[in-house]
């Protein structure tokens, strides 16, 4: 039977990949099936709205209960649903933070500054509270996408590395899931 994992996640098709792997891997452990393909949703920005990952489950009912149970111990994000038959099985119980910085600062910050320093020290700030899963540069904005187990404390603590770095002028911290 063919089921589809819906992402309510801002995942590039590399970072989407991580999770299909730990899916295919589960799959064939328990010898369930197989990763089948997966698919980005764009927004007409540009920026990733969500994405699927869809999979041939061969298992009965006791073994897709095992399996479902397997993906709510993934790190996904709430609003995230596995569909099956029809039926969206709602799935997923982390939160999202995108940090939207701004690319149209003055020259001389981008010169003088590194967006890799700035996520090294937002990661250390966030630490264990969330993990930085994707991210997506375009010509408005540089997305940075945050999930873990609250937005507001992912926020809080992110809150004063974003107050003093040059790259964060004009940042926007919404939440995504």
């Amino acid at each position: 039977m063919f089921i589809c994992l819906h992402l309510n996640e801002r995942l590039q098709p590399i970072h989407r990949a991580d999770i299909e792997d730990c899916l295919q891997d589960a799959l064939e452990e328990f010898s369930f099936g197989e990763v089948t393909g997966g698919g980005t949703l764009m927004a007409k920005n540009g920026e990733i709205s969500s994405c699927d990952i869809d999979m041939e489950f061969s298992g009965n009912d006791e073994d897709f209960k095992r399996f479902l149970d397997f993906i709510n111990d993934l790190t996904i994000a709430k609003g995230s649903a596995l569909e099956k038959d029809g039926q969206k099985i709602p799935v997923g119980r982390f939160e999202g933070m995108g940090i939207y910085l701004s690319t149209n600062l003055p020259d001389e910050v981008y010169k003088n500054s590194d967006v890799n320093e700035l996520i090294a020290k937002l990661n250390t700030a966030i630490g264990e509270t969330g993990v930085l899963r994707s991210w997506r540069e375009l010509n408005e904005f540089t997305a940075l996408y945050y999930y873990g187990s609250s937005f507001e404390e992912m926020k809080s603590k992110a809150e004063p590395v974003l107050s003093l770095h040059p790259l964060a002028k004009d940042c926007n911290v919404v939440q995504t899931a």
